[in-house]
């Protein structure tokens, strides 16, 4: 069969950063369908606080000094709707301020919030014991698990003590802490070409590029948390598809740690072409801050830093199962940079909406391809669609005119 791509034209600067914003933006838009709904985090946060006003009610909890704040994603900003409907977990810390670890076993401290919770009639039939923390679980809707804390005196970086009931033990660990690590990081802003500013500019588009607003009570998100989300997804599509390797994953705190040394390292390496560009390089860097080692007598060590607490491993179990964690990560990693690179070189609408489906599951793209139609379709039935010069002309003119789109009115020619 002959071949004709010499006949299409090669695609111009302008049309190629046109796409790449388009897949950025479509990533931007699952990303806030990933995220709690606003009526569920309302849902959440009164509850958490009835929980608390539970907690704080308790003679013997109020004379520790207690103090709950959130961790984990919902504290980050990088909450990620379960695969296939599953409940939301919201994690959250009870720290109890005049209690040291000197003078109460965990246990104890697990004993108080539990006959607390189980005293109330509200709670008693809906509190589980994990390993970690006290899960409250509201059948249907997500699960709160509130992990008690005691106070780190000894520490000058604010770190605290959480239980550890398999091991018996306290450990340390500093949720607060890395979340004020994390957000100056998020808050950076790569340094994009004079071609993107200008296409940017000049640029009104009312098809891909048209996002809703995030929610009143998040705070934008921007391109670091949208690359956990996309990678959070990424691995728990992989999981499923790749049995074999399900238990070996990397858990969100690694991929969390990875991605903001990737991010931050990524910012300072020049310009980049469109924010997709920024979030490929965030992915192929993450591999760089696994530090290996060579431990007794053949065995390799992997370490990932807590950044926020002095020897504490996030990838500990890493040392286990004849490196599968580690074999693992690395054929998700390179799935994920392959399933990148295929966006940014797809073309048309379905061909992007079918390849988001398989890498990031159907219904949250569905989701968002849908209300993209609807979108669009009001617009032109509003006149008020529009598409830059730039991306017509494939010029780089700041300050071309947008052009409106005749109505269709269905009437036939």
């Amino acid at each position: 069969m002959p071949n004709y791509d010499y006949l299409t034209p090669p695609e111009s600067l302008a049309q190629r950063i046109a796409r790449k914003n388009d897949v950025f933006t479509l990533l931007d838009q699952i990303g806030q369908e990933l995220e709690i709904p606003e009526g569920r985090y309302l849902e959440a946060e009164k509850r958490y606080q009835s929980v608390i006003s539970c907690l704080d009610g308790c003679p013997v909890l109020s004379r520790l000094d207690p103090h709950a704040f959130p961790q984990g994603s919902f504290a980050l900003g990088t909450t990620v709707r379960p695969l296939h409907g599953e409940e939301y977990d919201l994690d959250f810390i009870y720290l109890l301020r005049a209690a040291h670890p000197q003078l109460y076993t965990e246990q104890q401290i697990y004993d108080f919030l539990l006959s607390r919770l189980k005293s109330n009639g509200t709670y008693a039939n809906m509190v589980e014991l994990k390993k970690r923390c006290v899960r409250i679980v509201y059948a249907n809707e997500f699960h709160l698990d509130i992990t008690p804390a005691v106070n780190n005196s000894s520490c000058p970086n604010g770190s605290i003590y959480v239980p550890d009931r398999k091991l018996r033990i306290w450990k340390p660990s500093n949720p607060e802490g890395y979340v004020n690590w994390f957000k100056p990081i998020a808050a950076l802003t790569p340094r994009l070409s004079q071609a993107q500013r200008l296409f940017s500019e000049g640029r009104h588009l009312v098809t891909l590029a048209s996002a809703e607003p995030v929610p009143s009570q998040h705070e934008p998100r921007g391109i670091l948390r949208r690359a956990v989300q996309f990678m959070k997804r990424h691995r728990d599509v992989y999981r499923e598809n790749n049995p074999a390797r399900a238990d070996y994953a990397p858990i969100s705190i690694i991929i969390t740690t990875l991605a903001a040394h990737a991010y931050q390292t990524a910012i300072g390496l020049g310009e980049y072409e469109s924010p997709l560009d920024v979030l490929n390089a965030v992915v192929r860097l993450m591999p760089q801050f696994i530090e290996v080692s060579q431990g007794w007598p053949d065995k390799r060590i992997y370490t990932v830093k807590n950044p926020t607490v002095e020897g504490e491993n996030f990838a500990d179990k890493w040392q286990n199962d004849e490196d599968r964690y580690y074999s693992t990560f690395m054929a998700w990693h390179q799935a994920v940079q392959n399933d990148l690179l295929k966006l940014q070189d797809l073309h048309g609408r379905d061909a992007l909406q079918k390849s988001l489906q398989l890498t990031l599951g159907e219904t949250e793209v569905n989701r968002v391809f849908a209300r993209q139609v609807q979108v669009v379709s009001q617009a032109r039935s509003n006149d008020q669609l529009a598409v830059s010069a730039p991306a017509r002309a494939a010029t780089l003119s700041a300050t071309a005119a947008a052009m409106p789109v005749l109505r269709n009115n269905f009437y036939g020619s």
